[in-house]
């Protein structure tokens, strides 16, 4: 979810910035206009292909603090296209944006992008201190059907300045996203769907910030996000596995009591990159995946942090490889709950009864972090990312498993509960796109393992026995790896 959101603010972002380019109001323009509730710009490019903004290298670099020289994210320059497509996505000529911008009674300050036919948004290669971690990242022929459109809001807000942007699509409206790895290209095709009885779907990021930190915030989304035909494909275009795929992913209805992360410069004087806060309360009202006309549901699925956590991230260069480093701190007490898990056609109808609910709660670091780290691979070829991730100490949390039959009054569900210990958990494993499928490789994978205080019953009186398993040492021989395919 919060890559699409960026994506979506980047584009605006760029769509805005265009049309302030292309079109510059001086006084005496904007002394004629009277008696409007707003301002209408109409932006239309004169290039052939219909690229409206295009870009060199970006680059962002860290202070060179650690002795490996000057650290730096680069993407190997930008373009924006606005076009028209047919019915098969094909290029039929170059689109005109109109921007409004309205002052509503609120003092709220309305810059909205509308009759977009299709946008689409490529970056070149995308690298950590020189080695490439993609070759190409694209959103491509991303279709507005009807009144579709992106707005951002500078809000009159009496704690400071705060921007929102919203995006609000018919159905009918999504595009493709694609990046490239190794000569091969992960492909799928994002699809927004409207709630049931709505006509839009509708999803809102905030941004404030003061003198110390930006705060990016989750707002209302209604509706649904499909993620279809997960797929990948040679250097031709082509679906490697024929006419399979990996299947379809969605999320939908999401309600937000608390959601936010901050990012802040890294208060250490002795280490690089960013640091801020994650606070999260917020419910998913279905998440699923699908196959065909078949489709597994996780419903009400809850992420609540009961605070602040902390997280650091940093880009790190050893000379061999680069990456990225990423903390996780100060958690004691997180809770995830999937309140049901059903089975139904692939359009969500004729859903099964629940096949139970699960909680891991409580979860405690105590004092101690989640550390992971995930770098690019030295040499040249299919070699993919390696990530390591590392859980010091001992981690604690509470698992809670319920049958969910119809609810009846004053009758409690079984279930079955455990107090959950992890010391020492290490994994590192490489993850590489081939041509025969998703490859996920062992390096390195251990940790000790005690389920303590088991227990089953009703909730009110436990029934068997209380007992303990522990399993230490618990590893994957290195050099084992699994890969994901389509089912042929």
């Amino acid at each position: 979810m919060n890559k699409t959101l960026l994506s979506v603010a980047v584009i605006q972002a760029a769509v805005a910035s265009s049309a302030q380019a292309m079109q510059v109001l001086d006084d005496s323009d904007m002394a004629s206009v009277s008696g409007q509730s707003g301002i209408t710009i109409e932006v239309t490019t004169n290039d052939a292909n219909g690229e409206m903004l295009t870009t060199g290298e970006i680059r962002y670099t860290e202070e060179d603090k650690d002795g490996q020289g000057a650290d730096n994210l680069t993407i190997d320059g930008m373009s924006l296209r606005t076009i028209t497509t047919d019915a098969d996505g094909v290029m039929t000529g170059v689109d005109t944006i109109r921007t409004t911008i309205d002052v509503d009674d609120q003092g709220n300050v309305h810059i909205r992008q509308s009759d977009i036919d299709t946008l689409e948004l490529e970056f070149g290669e995308i690298a950590l201190s020189g080695r490439s971690l993609f070759g190409g990242v694209r959103l491509s022929v991303w279709k507005f059907i009807g009144d579709s459109y992106l707005e951002t809001v500078l809000l009159n807000d009496p704690a400071g300045s705060k921007i929102g942007f919203v995006t609000a699509m018919e159905e009918g409206s999504g595009l493709t996203y694609q990046f490239d790895e190794d000569g091969l290209t992960f492909s799928t095709d994002i699809v927004f769907l409207p709630k049931i009885g709505e006509t839009t779907f509708r999803s809102e990021v905030f941004l404030t910030g003061d003198t110390d930190e930006l705060k990016l915030e989750i707002g209302e989304t209604s509706g649904s996000l499909e993620i279809r035909n997960i797929s990948l494909l040679n250097d031709k275009g082509e679906n490697i596995f024929g006419a399979n795929n990996f299947g379809d992913l969605g999320y939908g209805d999401i309600t937000v009591n608390t959601g936010y992360f901050t990012i802040a410069a890294n208060q250490d004087p002795d280490v690089d990159g960013i640091a801020g806060r994650i606070n999260s309360d917020l419910t998913v009202g279905n998440v699923f995946y699908r196959t065909g006309d078949q489709r597994l549901n996780l419903n009400n699925v809850n992420l609540n942090t009961n605070g602040e956590i902390d997280y650091t991230l940093d880009f790190i260069d050893t000379g061999f490889t680069t990456g990225i480093d990423t903390r996780i701190s100060n958690v004691s007490d997180l809770d995830l709950t999937i309140g049901a898990i059903t089975l139904s056609s692939g359009d969500g109808s004729n859903e099964s009864l629940s096949m139970g609910s699960y909680a891991i709660e409580n979860l405690n670091l105590n004092g101690d972090s989640i550390d992971m780290q995930m770098y690019t691979l030295p040499g040249v070829g299919a070699q993919g990312l390696q990530m390591d991730l590392t859980m010091a100490g001992t981690t604690s949390f509470d698992l809670t498993i319920k049958d969910d039959p119809a609810e009846n009054a004053g009758d409690p569900d079984p279930q079955l509960t455990a107090s959950v210990v992890l010391n020492n958990v290490s994994v590192s494993q490489t993850i590489d796109q081939t041509e025969k499928g998703l490859h996920v490789g062992v390096l390195n994978q251990s940790m000790d393992v005690n389920i303590n205080q088991i227990r089953m019953g009703d909730g009110l009186i436990q029934q068997g026995q209380t007992g303990r398993l522990v399993m230490n040492n618990v590893s994957l021989q290195p050099g084992s790896y699994f890969r994901v395919e389509p089912l042929q």
